[in-house]
């Protein structure tokens, strides 16, 4: 799954449904969440990572976050970063690196 443009107050609870969304029917497969076209991320936004992150990891299986390696999407990668949560989920540069093999 992926977002695009801001993921704030307006946006974040479409982001927390649609992964959550895809948790559950993913079943034992990992889930891939792409932020390379997300140009901002916002406090609800990095909520609904936390919480998809923590349901993944009752799993057994970390979520996959994909971010711009060119541009190293600072919108998101630095609230990642602040928070903590680059330590919690899985960050990838690429789909394809993210997909299990």
């Amino acid at each position: 799954m992926f977002a695009t443009g801001e993921v704030d107050v307006l946006t974040a609870g479409r982001l927390r449904a649609s992964v959550n969304k895809a948790l559950r029917e993913a079943e034992n497969r990992p889930v891939v969440v792409d932020l390379t076209a997300v140009t901002f991320l916002g406090s609800h936004g990095l909520a609904a990572l936390a919480d998809a992150a923590s349901t993944a990891q009752q799993r057994r299986d970390p979520l996959r976050v994909v971010v711009d390696v060119v541009d190293e999407t600072p919108a998101v990668i630095r609230p990642l970063q602040i928070t903590g949560l680059d330590g919690v989920l899985s960050l990838y540069y690429s789909v394809e690196e993210a997909l299990p093999q």
